[in-house]
């Protein structure tokens, strides 16, 4: 291989890593900044939408009754219109008849499906039997903080919103898991910038909202749910936007695996939100196009990048004497990255550093390796259950 078709491979290699990791949240940033347009918020005296909770859930008999008594307190305590139509996904356990068993009958409706469709599906028909002004998701396991229903429903007071999603706090956690905080708090911070230039790129499906017109079906078998859903509001010209204020609380899983495996069916689901709804691929129909190229697919295409970075580097080591150097010390660089990775992998240390490391290693492997999993066939057809202990309280967490 000649030494410029190395060079481009390296340069661009780099170039793409940079701009997804970098790059682009820095422009987001520089652009909210100056440009951005913060939604009008509901006021003292204006008033609020009436609400349809939707929770969908497979086996939950253990946290159904404690979240269904949640949203009921939270409704009637904000004087709120409002529903709560839980959906049992073909439930095995008791899920349905604890459901059942809430109260009030006015208030909480149950739907039964005789067969686990899978959460797409679940969630789509509670929406069809939803019949208030807006739409509110939610799952069984979080918390919300007393006044996230009220703050999630304030930016709906701006015409311009179609969609909310809210502010998922994640409990503090050590080795790896605290590298995935980080980069969950870096995610956040991003959404928020995007919604405030127009729209962010799908939400958060422990707490998110939408105007119960805009809300289209969700495709059966679709993976991320809260991705294609507000990308549908966003294509019909309504915003989606981040508020920070509306808090649900919740924690990471216990191993490292399940992360992985969480994080893999997860960016399967991207490959296959493109096959379901290729006119997001299209500037011309996606008015969110450069977010979602840029923030969800340029995350995709970054270990392969890195993959090329690497091997191009090395190469460039050996055929380039004017700039030997550099490619040394930038392969030297990434080889004590991924050196740091492995430390935190097996426990080694607790430093922060070795953390962020060892997720970034964590979330590229995920992602490379979901490319190969939607390819096969083999994403997760329907629920996908990873260990986690009971969701924290409120002050139990760090506050992102």
């Amino acid at each position: 291989m000649s030494h410029h078709v190395l060079a481009l491979a390296f340069w661009a290699s780099a170039t793409l890593v940079a701009y997804v990791y970098l790059g682009y949240p820095v422009l987001v940033a520089i652009l909210a900044r100056f440009f951005g347009r913060p939604p009008r918020l509901a006021g003292v005296g204006d008033p609020c939408p009436s609400v349809s909770v939707v929770i969908a859930a497979y086996n939950e008999e253990g946290s159904i009754d404690r979240r269904l008594r949640e949203f009921a307190s939270r409704i009637a305590d904000d004087g709120l219109i409002g529903e709560i139509i839980f959906v049992s996904d073909g439930s095995t356990d008791r899920t349905a008849a604890i459901a059942l068993e809430q109260g009030p009958p006015s208030m909480v409706r149950v739907i039964d499906l005789g067969a686990n469709c899978g959460k797409a599906v679940a969630l789509s028909t509670g929406c069809v039997a939803a019949t208030n002004d807006v739409i509110v998701f939610a799952d069984v396991r979080q918390t919300w903080a007393p006044d996230a229903l009220l703050r999630l429903l304030a930016p709906f007071a701006d015409p311009s919103v179609g969609a909310v999603s809210g502010d998922l706090v994640v409990e503090t956690a050590p080795g790896v898991m605290a590298g995935m905080g980080l980069y969950w708090r870096y995610e956040k911070w991003l959404r928020a910038n995007e919604g405030l230039l127009h729209s962010t790129v799908g939400a958060t499906g422990a707490i998110s909202a939408v105007r119960r017109e805009l809300f289209q079906p969700i495709p059966p078998g679709t993976i991320l749910d809260d991705v294609y859903w507000p990308l549908q509001v966003a294509m019909r010209g309504a915003r989606v936007i981040h508020e920070s204020r509306a808090k649900a609380f919740d924690r990471l899983p216990e191993k490292t695996k399940d992360e992985f495996r969480r994080k893999v069916r997860t960016l399967s689901g991207n490959f296959q939100l493109v096959a379901k709804a290729p006119a997001t691929v299209l500037p011309w129909r996606n008015p969110i196009w450069i977010q979602f190229v840029s923030h969800k697919l340029g995350r995709l295409a970054a270990p392969w990048a890195l993959i090329v970075l690497f091997i191009s580097g090395l190469a460039l080591v050996a055929v380039d004497s004017s700039a030997r150097w550099f490619f040394l010390v930038v392969t030297l660089g990434e080889l004590v990255l991924y050196a740091l990775a492995v430390l935190g992998l097996a426990g080694m240390t607790n430093n922060k550093l070795v953390s962020a490391s060892a997720s970034f290693l964590v979330l590229n492997a995920a992602s490379w390796a979901s490319f190969w999993v939607w390819a096969s066939g083999h994403s997760v057809r329907s629920w996908g259950k990873v260990s986690y202990n009971t969701a924290p309280t409120p002050a139990g967490v760090e506050r992102a």
